[in-house]
């Protein structure tokens, strides 16, 4: 069950979210981007935004990372960062995924609410299933790698197979 609900986002909005951060940033055609490279630049430019490598210890065992969507504070296991850095595409997709927190929640407010009725939510409107999209989005540039392999997509865009494996599924159909 989703403890919280945001307002609905397609795949294809959230698509374009992604694409006109690429665009902000003139990273529109590059094929690997540059996720941790993105957090200090971000800090410079938005106040509302911060982040911290903490121990491995600091954050619950399964958490690899989270966001605190009142400050825009996100905290990165130091494995995961350092994995990242070493182009790990797990630990690259798990940086972009808290990052979709930040965009959808904190810089684009996205409205979020609880859901105490303990229903199912459609997709669309979990708020974990948007910053994934966002991610896979983010570090799958459709219009860069549409028509690629999935084998070209983990090379090119240093992301893990199942993760190459959806968004291909999402580009070419």
């Amino acid at each position: 069950m989703t403890e919280y609900i945001v307002e609905p986002k397609s795949r294809l909005q959230l698509r374009e979210l992604a694409r006109m951060l690429r665009r902000y940033l003139k990273l529109e055609n590059e094929k690997y981007f540059p996720i941790t490279e993105l957090l200090d630049v971000l800090a410079e430019v938005f106040d509302n935004f911060s982040y911290e490598v903490v121990e491995d210890s600091e954050l619950p065992i399964g958490t690899h990372a989270d966001t605190d969507v009142r400050t825009g504070h996100i905290r990165i296991k130091e494995s995961v960062y350092d994995g990242a850095c070493d182009g790990v595409g797990r630990d690259r997709m798990t940086i972009a995924h808290e990052l979709g927190h930040f965009f959808t929640l904190c810089f684009c407010g996205f409205k979020l609410e609880r859901n105490f009725s303990r229903r199912e939510v459609e997709v669309f409107r979990d708020p974990e299933w948007q910053a994934k999209c966002f991610a896979g989005e983010l570090l799958v540039a459709e219009h860069l790698m549409k028509g690629c392999s999935i084998e070209e997509i983990v090379s090119e865009c240093g992301v893990s197979y199942d993760a190459a494996r959806c968004q291909y599924k999402h580009i070419n159909r």
